[in-house]
């Protein structure tokens, strides 16, 4: 069955694709668990996409915004395909939204948080690790990944965690961040978000600043 679910998201544009049984989000915050979601869940499938180290040397952040845009929209149709293969399987499913609306929100902190990390549900399922500037990064692809997830009440067999790849004497995303927003351990979202998403003069939505990805030594493997 799991390779089943593994190739069925890679035919459907995925690149990774890993499993963690519930047991790998002890950690998790509390509200923001598989099990506050989905109360029976046994398993987490996460599904990843990259995008193309090119991006980066554009003079413009309109392409990596149009980019980002298209890869979150083919996420969500992975997801919910999946979500009804497993159902066709005689199990329950949830498809978690690739960029979730916050349904927690601090407004004095401009703190948000959607219902489940996906970053931290990737690192779960084994998928990669998280550095120091709060991005996963995987083996093959980096740190340009972006991810979606279906929660299920099939018992799966867990991935191998993955490595550390984020070593201890780098801090170049410390250091180059605008914003000094990051710790090494978290994101001040507050900073952050005064530079990473700004609207155009005609109105439009781009994604301004992404330096902690693109100073990274992992994002252009």
């Amino acid at each position: 069955m799991i390779n089943k679910i593994k190739n069925l998201t890679y035919s459907l544009g995925a690149d990774v694709c890993g499993i963690g049984s519930i047991d790998r989000f002890k950690e998790a915050p509390k509200g923001f668990h598989p099990l506050d979601i989905y109360s029976e869940a046994k398993s987490v499938v996460s599904i990843g996409k990259h995008f193309s180290a090119s991006l980066f040397d554009a003079n413009t952040k309109a392409p990596y915004t149009f980019v980002k845009n298209k890869i979150v929209q083919l996420l969500d149709d992975i997801s919910i395909n999946l979500t009804f293969y497993i159902e066709s399987q005689g199990y329950k499913a949830i498809p978690i939204p690739a960029d979730e609306p916050y349904e927690y929100w601090d407004s004095e902190n401009k703190h948000g948080r959607g219902i489940l990390s996906l970053k931290h549900a990737a690192e779960a399922c084994g998928i990669g690790c998280i550095g120091k500037n709060t991005l996963l990064i995987n083996e093959k692809y980096g740190n340009r990944l972006y991810f979606g997830a279906v929660i299920t009440n099939m018992e799966l067999t867990s991935d191998t965690l993955a490595r550390n790849l984020c070593t201890e004497s780098c801090n170049i995303c410390l250091k180059s961040c605008p914003q000094s927003a990051l710790d090494g351990i978290t994101i001040d979202q507050k900073k952050c978000r005064q530079v990473c998403a700004t609207s155009t003069p005609g109105g439009g939505f781009i994604y301004s600043c992404n330096t902690c990805r693109e100073v990274c030594p992992f994002s252009k493997i």
